[in-house]
């Protein structure tokens, strides 16, 4: 058996608004105890429920433009509206020093990550097969009110990045959070079982 690679692993999650990403991660967290989540930056507003420097370092327009400007993001891209970034330093640190990292972003800054990174794990959550929509629908306006013109480019959004899915290493179905969460712990030891043996 070879040695495990110097560089750890970056896990990338992502799928549509309203699929529930953050929460397929979050159950997940409790089996995969060596990632560490990199907190993205954005522009958009924080949701009451959100914490700074949890969920995301909620940034100024200005101070995002700064960070674009001094190359500090690893990947950027304008989602409904709002900037989010990866932010460089705490991803190289960690991969660097062999540790794994997760980026819970948009399909576009995931592909923008694996042009970086093409080592990288993609992983897509779906919404369950034949209700996308609906199911879609009723959780971004579960979370927070949404006027109806920001739902309608969320769900053309969500049309466009599903049919993205092709691309990605994986695809999750989250029809039932815990066995979403599972599946993807299972993909993770694949993922680090095939890299101790390359």
């Amino acid at each position: 058996m070879s040695k495990p690679s110097a560089l750890g692993l970056i896990l990338v999650i992502s799928g549509p608004s309203g699929v529930g990403k953050d929460t397929v991660w979050q159950t997940a967290s409790a089996c995969l105890p060596s990632f560490e989540r990199a907190i993205t930056c954005t522009t958009r507003e924080r949701r009451p429920h959100e914490v700074e420097g949890v969920n995301y370092h909620f940034v100024s327009s200005d101070e995002f433009e700064r960070m674009i400007r001094d190359d500090e993001l690893i990947e950027y891209a304008q989602v409904h509206g709002n900037f989010y970034g990866v932010p460089q330093k705490s991803v190289l640190d960690r991969i660097n020093n062999g540790l794994d990292v997760v980026c819970v972003i948009d399909v576009q800054g995931a592909l923008r990550i694996r042009g970086l990174f093409p080592a990288a794990v993609l992983v897509f959550i779906k919404p369950p097969q034949g209700r996308e929509n609906q199911v879609l629908e009723e959780r971004i306006q579960g979370r927070s009110a949404v006027e109806a013109s920001e739902l309608e480019t969320r769900l053309k959004t969500a049309s466009w990045e599903l049919s993205q899915v092709q691309l990605y290493d994986y695809q999750i179905e989250n029809d039932d959070l815990q066995r979403a969460a599972n599946e993807l712990c299972e993909v993770i030891e694949r993922e680090k079982a095939r890299r101790m043996e390359d």
